[in-house]
C-alpha cells in the first residue's frame, strides 16, 4: 500500500492493523449498508502480481486456467492457478492496463505465488513483479453506481468484467446484485474519484466487500484454501473461470479429466447461518444428519443483518440433508447462476 494512500484513508476515519484497513470507526453501521446504500471499500487486502514484457501473453496463456487471450483494456477476466495435480493455488481478477496484465490475489498469497511464478519464466521475456504499492485498488458499489460512474466520467462498463481505461484509471465491473466496479489508478487521480464518490457513499471495511463475492458466488482462495479444491469443486467453470480449449496449464490434465470423464462430487454453494454471529474460520467443517464433514467454509463474513454467511465446498449428496454447524442449522441459498445435480 502507498503510504500517501494510507494516510489519505486515515484522514477519512480508517482504523488501521498495520497495513490492514480494520474499519472506519463503525464496524456494525458499516456491515449494514450494502446492498441498500453506497459504499467506497479499500482494496489493498488484495495483492498486485503485474506481469509485463513481449512474451507476458504467452507465458500467462501456459500457467493460468482461462484463455488469458480475451483479457484486453476493455474486458477482465476470473482466472485460476493451479498446481500440477489440478488443486487450485490462487484465484485472480486480471485486468489489463497499459500494455501489462495485472493480476489481483489474496494478499496472504502474494509472495507464494510471485515465487511459482518467476520459477517458470525462465528464458521468457517476462517481467514479474510485486505492483501492490505501484497503484491505488479501491472499489465502489451502489444501486445507482452505474448512474454516478456515468456523472463523474462520461461513461460506465455495463457488463460484469467489462473494463474502461479512463486517463490514469482502470475501472473494472464486478459481479453483484447491484452495480459494483473495481478501481485501479494512479494516486492523486483515484483521490480525486473516491473523493467525488465519497459525497454520496459510505467508507467501510472489507467485510461488505466480500459480503458481495459471496452473493456473487465468486470464490477467493486464501492461504488457508490454497491447494484445496480443483476448480470444479469452486465453480470456476460455472462461471467462466476456466478455458477448455485454450490449451495446456499446470494441473489442465486433471482439471478436463474431471469434466469429460467423471463428475465432481461436490461443488461449491452459497449459505447462511440464521442467529450465528461468530464468523467461521477458512476450513471449518459443518454436518449433515448423516455426515459431520458435509460441508468446509471457503469464504464467510456477516451479512447486513449481522448472521453469517459464506461459500462453501459441499458434498452434493448431503445438499438436500438437514445440515448444522454446531447448535445452529445451516440454510442453502441462491446463487446467481445454475448449480450441477449429482
Amino acid at each position: 500500500m502507498k503510504a500517501e494512500w494510507k494516510n489519505f484513508l486515515i484522514d477519512h476515519g480508517a482504523e488501521f492493523t498495520g497495513d490492514s484497513l480494520i474499519s472506519f470507526g463503525n464496524p456494525d453501521r458499516e456491515r449494514r449498508i450494502p446492498p441498500q446504500g453506497a459504499i467506497l471499500c479499500d482494496l489493498s487486502h488484495f495483492g498486485l502480481i503485474s506481469v509485463s514484457g513481449e512474451d507476458a501473453t504467452t507465458f500467462l496463456q501456459g500457467q493460468l486456467t482461462n484463455d488469458i487471450n480475451q483479457v484486453t483494456d476493455s474486458l477482465s477476466q476470473l482466472s485460476a492457478y493451479c498446481t500440477p495435480k489440478g488443486r487450485t493455488l490462487a484465484t485472480f481478477f486480471i485486468t489489463k492496463r497499459q500494455g501489462v496484465y495485472y493480476l489481483s490475489v489474496s494478499r496472504d498469497l502474494l509472495e507464494p505465488i510471485l515465487k511459482r511464478l518467476r520459477m517458470y519464466v525462465m528464458r521468457s521475456k517476462v517481467a514479474v513483479e510485486d505492483a501492490s504499492a505501484s497503484l491505488v485498488h479501491f472499489g465502489f458499489a451502489a444501486p445507482d453506481g452505474d448512474v454516478r460512474i456515468k456523472e463523474i466520467l462520461g461513461k460506465v462498463p455495463v457488463n460484469a468484467y467489462d473494463t474502461l481505461q479512463i486517463g490514469g484509471l482502470t475501472l473494472m465491473r464486478q459481479p453483484a446484485p447491484i452495480p459494483r466496479f473495481k478501481v485501479l489508478g494512479e494516486l492523486d487521480e483515484a483521490r480525486k474519484l473516491w473523493e467525488r464518490i465519497n459525497v454520496n457513499a459510505a467508507c467501510v471495511g472489507r467485510s461488505s466487500w466480500e459480503y458481495f463475492n459471496v452473493l456473487s458466488g465468486v470464490p477467493m482462495v486464501t492461504q488457508a484454501s490454497s491447494e484445496a479444491w480443483v476448480p470444479q469443486m469452486l465453480n470456476m467453470h460455472l462461471i467462466n473461470g476456466v478455458s477448455f480449449s485454450k490449451g495446456c496449464f499446470p494441473g489442465q490434465e486433471i482439471v478436463a479429466r474431471l469434466k469429460y470423464l467423471g463428475k465432481s462430487k461436490r461443488q461449491m454453494y452459497r449459505i447462511g447461518i440464521p442467529h450465528c454471529i461468530n464468523v467461521p474460520a477458512v476450513g471449518t467443517h459443518f454436518g449433515s444428519a448423516t455426515d459431520p464433514e458435509a460441508g468446509t467454509i471457503l469464504n464467510a463474513t456477516l451479512n447486513p443483518d449481522g448472521y453469517v454467511e459464506a461459500l462453501a465446498v459441499m458434498k452434493i449428496a448431503e445438499v438436500t440433508n438437514p445440515l448444522h454447524f454446531g447448535d445452529y442449522a445451516v440454510k442453502v441459498l441462491e446463487l446467481p447462476y445454475a448449480l450441477e445435480t449429482e
